[in-house]
């Protein structure tokens, strides 16, 4: 029964905004559709103060339709205090052309980055500087870019939460402004170790700005207890 009211909550969530975004479209009948992001990101404990983040992100231009981009990123978290954290690590991503437009090219982009998180109460701050090789059939670029992002989550009940963000992403060149992000969800924990959380995110461009619905799984894995670490040996002795 504990399940019962936060999922019908996210169900009537996503039910009024897929409505209000149909309505929208056959009135305006443009491309601005409401699209959709699936993210799995996890936390790996290797050590007293060691980690391995992990995040993956499936996107699609449409809600689970139109294929846009598959997103990976991993590295090292090195834990300064309690409540800030270093992270250095890559990630990759592969584009599709959804648009069937010779305009618009498929691409991948391989990424470096270091990252510092600061946690505050019910805020987090993110500063993250990436340096992005972007290659299509034609060309390879390379994009330095900063980003900052404000979190803010506020529990309801035992596990429920509301979680909200704001990030935003500016370049290293001209222009300088490259994308907002704005996010607010409801979030449930399922166990200790797995949340889940749906809601809508804002995305701002230049000239263009993006519906979306953002479904995400959070995960939190200790390789230092003893339960876990004996049963990684024995499989190593297999």
């Amino acid at each position: 029964m504990g399940y019962t009211k936060p999922f019908l909550f996210c169900f009537l969530f996503v039910l009024l905004f897929v409505f209000t975004n149909f309505i929208s479209y056959t009135q305006t009948l443009d491309e601005n559709r409401a699209g959709s992001w699936l993210v799995i990101s996890g936390n790996n404990k290797i050590h007293e103060r060691w980690s391995i983040p992990t995040v993956g992100i499936l996107r699609h231009h449409d809600i689970l339709e139109q294929y846009e981009f598959a997103f990976f990123r991993t590295g090292v978290s090195y834990q300064l205090n309690p409540s800030s954290t270093f992270t250095t690590g890559v990630a990759y991503l592969s584009s599709k052309n959804y648009t069937g437009s010779e305009e618009f090219k498929n691409a991948t982009q391989f990424w470096v980055y270091e990252e510092y998180t600061l946690k505050m109460n019910a805020f987090s701050h993110r500063w993250r500087l990436e340096t992005r090789w972007k290659k299509n059939t034609e060309s390879l670029h390379i994009n330095n870019r900063v980003r900052y992002r404000l979190l803010y989550i506020k529990p309801l009940s035992k596990n429920t939460y509301i979680k909200s963000f704001n990030e935003i992403f500016l370049n290293l060149e001209r222009p300088l402004f490259n994308q907002n992000r704005a996010y607010i969800g409801l979030g449930h924990i399922l166990t200790p170790s797995i949340k889940l959380d749906i809601g809508y995110l804002k995305n701002h461009f230049k000239t263009s700005d993006h519906d979306v619905i953002r479904m995400g799984v959070t995960f939190k894995t200790d390789f230092t207890k003893k339960d876990i670490a004996q049963l990684t040996a024995t499989h190593s002795k297999q």
